[in-house]
């Protein structure tokens, strides 16, 4: 009981934060721009609803929407094709969200993904694919 009054119990995890930034957050903060201040804004409603979904929901549905998006041909290509761009839009989109702290490797492997994902989206689209 005497944990609970003291409120010890409930409180370590929301030491983490209070912590002070690291030294990747302090990089990143002055060289936030109006227009990354606007992305974070408009994207904080999405990744809290993203945040509150099974962990498992998010990893499974683009797997899926990927596979699918490869896979049909023929008069779905189009359709295969946007799929493509939806999984494209995601990781661009969450790669812009990290970009600060993300490293030159990181960063060269996330943007080679998204031209691949839209590369492959064009050439399903022009059936040639």
């Amino acid at each position: 009981m005497a944990n609970k009054k003291s409120g010890s119990s409930g409180k370590q995890g929301r030491a983490s934060a209070s912590r002070p930034p690291t030294s990747r957050q302090q990089q990143a903060q002055p060289q936030s721009g109006s227009a990354r201040r606007t992305l974070e804004r408009l994207s904080a409603p999405a990744l809290v609803t993203l945040h509150n979904l099974p962990r498992w929901l998010i990893p499974v549905a683009l797997a899926t929407i990927l596979f699918l998006g490869l896979i049909l041909s023929g008069d779905w290509r189009f359709l295969g094709a946007l799929l493509l761009v939806v999984v494209g839009l995601f990781v661009s989109w969450l790669t812009a969200l990290s970009w600060p702290i993300l490293t030159p490797s990181s960063r060269f492997i996330r943007v080679l993904v998204g031209v691949a994902l839209f590369g492959l989206a064009i050439l399903k689209a022009l059936g040639r694919w």
